[in-house]
């Protein structure tokens, strides 16, 4: 008889214990599903098994039944997967941060990518051109920015599988080691702190100073006063390389404090340069709290991967979609005849600009601009943008996709945070006369379900 094996991980979702029906046993996961649960067929009915993966043989327990579909946990698995590898981290089990450790890393691209062209080929019924081999990084240590929790003992915490139930940490795996390495200092900060202290969040960013010191900035948020001495305790913090930077944030959303208690603006930076093919390095500055990409193996990569698809010349004026900071607008700058970065949040037209005038990119142009008004088609006809670049955020850019219909765009680079919008969005493309000719995963969060998806559309 097979041995049984008892997985460490997964648990239900939070208010949904295992039913005490009879249950399935010896169930074969025959896929993967797009968040990363194994899925099996009972019965006529597809049963999706947390922590399980194809090829497995898995008993399991129910704690959620559906008309259509069941959703479980996995007991015991006595059949593994010759992909099945033991997770690094030893919060995994709990924490909400990770879905895939338990899978090769050659595999979670492989899963990914094939999930994605399901999307297209067999829900969206479009036919997918030239499929590149993925971008990936390190599987581990890549991580640039986290968001902590600080629970009830004051102990920094991630959530919970399928909860906001905090779960404490003392070590994260996929974190970049400038800010692994602060998390037991900060740790003994909290200690530190009497009961109640009201430190509620701890945000760590990775970066640069202008002169190209390393920075690990912490960011500490209170909803109640801290004390002169215990901010003085925390800004303490040492790191292994470069400098420590901590603010403040007393009200949620509000601006970020110094030790004094007066408001700043600090800028963190970045910079893209021989990995992304450039013609001199672009350096990019950031407000903390900002959005940039996590990965910085990846970034680079993607955004050489973009300026290739292009072909830009000294003639083509772009549009850069989403532009956030300038990540795709400036290196795109060095080639083109003018390109306009549009963004609906005020601050990042700010913080486009300020990069753009730092890297003396006179023919970048930033502007603030919903983008689904029809003021979009009419300042694209205005300045006879050929080309295009669409970064937009998980809900995709459907309106945007519909207005490239009546425009004069060529070549259309679209970058994607969520497969399921993308696929609705490359259907749209195709049917107002674009062709899908090249396609690229970039595995930006390995270890976790999300991905990128980068696509080539040429206007037919």
């Amino acid at each position: 008889m097979a041995r049984l094996f008892k997985p460490r991980i997964f648990k239900a979702q939070a208010g949904k214990r295992p039913s005490s029906e009879s249950t399935p046993s010896d169930l074969t996961i025959e896929d993967l599903s797009h968040d990363g649960r194994g899925v099996a067929r009972h019965e006529g009915k597809t049963v999706f098994v947390a922590g399980a993966l194809p090829g497995e043989k898995v008993q399991v327990a129910h704690y959620r039944r559906q008309k259509r579909f069941s959703e479980c946990e996995s007991r015991n698995i006595s059949q593994l997967s010759a992909d099945r590898v033991e997770p690094l981290c030893p919060h995994y089990e709990a924490c909400g941060g990770c879905q895939l450790q338990h899978l090769s890393p050659e595999k979670q691209l492989y899963f990914k990518q094939q999930n994605l062209l399901s999307l297209l080929k067999r829900q969206q019924e479009v036919d997918v051109g030239k499929v590149l081999e993925p971008i990936f990084s390190s599987p581990y240590g890549y991580r640039s920015r986290v968001r902590l929790g600080v629970d009830a003992q004051q102990r920094l915490a991630f959530r919970e599988q399928h909860s906001d139930k905090l779960v404490p940490i003392g070590e994260c795996s996929v974190l970049q080691p400038s800010l692994a390495a602060v998390l037991p200092q900060l740790q003994a900060w909290l200690d530190s702190l009497p009961p109640k202290s009201g430190v509620s969040h701890i945000e760590l960013v990775a970066g640069y100073e202008l002169s190209g010191e390393v920075v690990t900035g912490v960011i500490i948020r209170h909803v109640k006063p801290l004390s002169d001495a215990f901010k003085q305790d925390v800004s303490a913090v040492t790191t292994p390389q470069g400098v420590f930077k901590c603010w403040f944030q007393s009200e949620k959303n509000g601006a970020l404090q110094g030790l004094t208690g007066a408001i700043v603006d600090p800028r963190m930076y970045f910079e893209l340069g021989e990995d992304s093919s450039l013609q001199k390095p672009i350096r990019l500055g950031f407000h903390p709290q900002d959005f940039t990409q996590v990965n910085a193996q990846v970034n680079p990569l993607m955004v050489r991967q973009a300026l290739t698809w292009l072909e830009l010349s000294s003639s083509d004026r772009v549009v850069d979609l989403f532009c956030g900071i300038g990540n795709f607008t400036l290196p795109m700058a060095l080639s083109a005849s003018k390109v306009i970065g549009i963004e609906g949040v005020e601050s990042m037209v700010v913080r486009g600009q300020e990069n753009g005038a730092q890297n003396d990119l006179q023919n970048s142009t930033f502007l603030a601009l919903d983008l689904n008004s029809q003021a979009l088609g009419a300042l694209m006809r205005r300045e006879k943008v050929n080309k295009l670049l669409l970064d937009p955020p998980r809900a995709g850019a459907k309106f945007v996709c519909e207005q490239m219909a009546e425009s004069e765009v060529e070549r259309l680079v679209y970058v994607s945070c969520n497969p399921a919008s993308f696929a609705r969005d490359a259907a749209i493309l195709v049917g107002v006369g674009y062709k899908l000719t090249e396609l690229r995963v970039l595995d930006m969060f390995p270890q976790t379900a999300h991905m990128e998806t980068m696509a080539l559309f040429v206007r037919v």
